[in-house]
């Protein structure tokens, strides 16, 4: 059946991709006038004292503050961020799913997994086990996701604490090792001195709007 109108294209996109927020300009209803925001739910996972809540905090924030006391997350934190993809005409707006530590999880945490649009693993690049417990999380999502096209969500691997070089256990290129092999890509930053921390939110805004293109793509074929 063909699509009747532009909005309805677009609806069936948003089954796909997640809700899609439409601001029309005031010159008239031509679609090129049209900025869109796109709606992503990003689940942020990784062991306790990685830095999990800073880094969503800090770039919540652009970085005003820094929390310099520890406190273990044990629910699960809700922050909302929108941001202006580069290069595009597509704001996303994310809503950051910032969950325990793995000794805390619960069915609480898993219930947020199967409608995740992007995930984000963080590791402490001066703890060997934080890094170690990376794979168990990927192996861990992938068993609990019940929908096969979920299995694929577009991935970042965070590597925090980058400014203690000096104590580093992990290497750059172990890394990437990891991050090729669950298909995501490596960022290493310092939440502290706000070092690369908005890299791999953009990386994820980016990814995520060419999904949500090549969605519109395709069921526009349908019409």
């Amino acid at each position: 059946m063909p699509f009747r109108t532009w909005l309805e294209l677009h609806a069936s996109v948003q089954s796909h991709c997640g809700p899609i927020i439409y601001y029309f300009s005031t010159s008239g209803a031509d679609v090129n006038d049209m900025a869109t925001v796109l709606y992503a739910k990003l689940l942020v996972l990784g062991s306790s004292a990685v830095g999990k809540t800073a880094l969503c905090q800090s770039f919540q924030n652009d970085g005003t503050h820094f929390s310099k006391n520890y406190n273990m997350t044990t629910n699960v934190d809700i922050l909302v961020k929108s941001m202006k993809v580069p290069g595009t005409k597509y704001n996303v707006e994310f809503l950051l799913i910032d969950t325990p530590s793995k000794d805390c999880f619960s069915q609480m945490v898993h219930k947020f997994y199967n409608n995740a649009s992007l995930l984000a693993m963080v590791y402490d690049i001066t703890n060997i086990k934080s890094f170690e417990e990376c794979t168990q999380l990927f192996n861990e999502i992938k068993a609990i996701k019940t929908n096969p096209s979920l299995a694929s969500l577009p991935c970042v691997l965070i590597g925090n604490k980058s400014d203690l070089s000096q104590q580093r256990k992990v290497t750059t290129k172990e890394g990437e090792a990891l991050a090729k092999k669950f298909d995501a890509e490596l960022f290493e930053c310092s939440v502290k001195e706000m070092q690369n921390v908005d890299s791999p939110f953009i990386y994820l805004a980016d990814i995520y709007c060419k999904k949500y293109e090549k969605s519109l793509e395709y069921f526009s074929t349908l019409g």
